[in-house]
């Protein structure tokens, strides 16, 4: 039986035990130890409740973790592909442009002028792919990384909030067991009050 059961009996039996025209109640002493023996034996569970769901708190943000290295080795590879994708585009434009210079050279006849040409042209040529592979490769990887790491944030962010709440809820629940329970306990010492001093006056 949950806590919240055990304190409706608890509430039921103190408000049933309520002497008609008075302030007073009688209880049943058996049955309210009987009841709080059963609320503190309770207590272990919903405790190994909150315990389960820190676990699990911590298994998320674990495999938020986990994912984040996932996506930025994605993104290792990725930016590898480009790296790849413009070495290839550089050598295409190297090879362009040495051909382009032979041509210039079997066209013109002027040795000299061709060949400085083609080392100009080769130069723009390498200078340019090594401006298109920098700057895809940060690219490409600057965006993934963020876009991992924001997921990674988000994740821990929603399982620091569920367990909050979680706890939340139960502390108040506690609270408001324990207060029943010692309102429970203060009316039956004053009954045990009244009933001592009746007995010693007779």
């Amino acid at each position: 039986m949950r806590i919240y059961e055990q304190l409706d009996q608890l509430e039921h039996l103190i408000q049933g035990g309520k002497v008609p025209g008075t302030s007073r109640c009688l209880v049943n002493l058996e049955k309210f130890m009987a009841i709080t023996k059963a609320i503190r034996e309770e207590l272990p569970a919903e405790i190994a409740d909150a315990n389960t769901i820190l676990r699990q708190k911590e298994s998320i943000v674990k495999q938020a973790e986990l994912e984040a290295r996932r996506i930025r080795g994605y993104a290792d590879e990725e930016a590898s592909t480009i790296r790849q994708m413009a070495e290839e585009q550089t050598s295409s434009a190297i090879s362009s442009a040495t051909e382009k210079a032979r041509k210039m050279i079997e066209q013109t006849n002027v040795l000299q002028v061709a060949e400085q040409r083609a080392k100009d042209v080769l130069g723009e040529a390498e200078a340019k792919a090594n401006e298109i592979l920098a700057k895809a490769k940060d690219e490409s990887r600057a965006k993934i990384v963020l876009a991992a790491e924001a997921e990674a944030a988000a994740r821990r962010k929603g399982a620091d909030d569920y367990a909050r709440e979680v706890l939340f809820a139960l502390e108040e629940k506690v609270a408001e067991m324990l207060g029943q329970v010692r309102k429970g306990i203060d009316v039956l010492d004053q009954e045990t009050m009244v009933q001592v001093n009746g007995a010693s006056k007779n």
